[in-house]
């Protein structure tokens, strides 16, 4: 017998698959629309990504940008630019965080390497805690 995950009110097939996608956490410099500076990069996956700052960005929630990525040196990737949507934005006195929907799969394999990069430290985390537990 099969069983399947019953959906919530409001939930497609699509956005429940993205749920179960990995998500990461990164620190990049980003530049979008006049806002050029250190964001942390939350919930990282193949479908978008949010972005956490002190800083305010002056976007518009439904409006596409191009956002340029340069992740943090350890990653060993450069920079890449991404088409987004912006889906929602939050801002309060010292801080600023905005939800991004990819709307254009990213040329070349950035996103892809920016995600197995994560994915691989996240395996090398999980081992080190279980090391340090035993």
């Amino acid at each position: 017998m099969f069983f399947s995950k019953q959906k919530k009110k409001g939930e497609t097939a699509g956005n429940a698959a993205a749920k179960r996608m990995p998500r990461y956490d990164s620190l990049a410099t980003i530049r979008i629309n006049g806002f050029d500076g250190k964001a942390l990069l939350k919930n990282i996956s193949n479908t978008g990504f949010c972005m956490q700052s002190r800083t305010f960005a002056a976007l518009t929630p439904g409006e596409k940008y191009i956002i340029k990525i340069t992740p943090e040196e350890a990653t060993g990737i450069g920079t890449f630019d991404a088409e987004v949507e912006v889906r929602w934005i939050r801002s309060e006195v010292s801080k600023f965080d905005a939800g991004f929907l990819l709307t254009k799969p990213l040329t070349g394999m950035e996103l892809d390497r920016y995600v197995d990069y994560h994915m691989a430290l996240g395996t090398m985390q999980k081992a080190q805690r279980l090391d340090t537990a035993s």
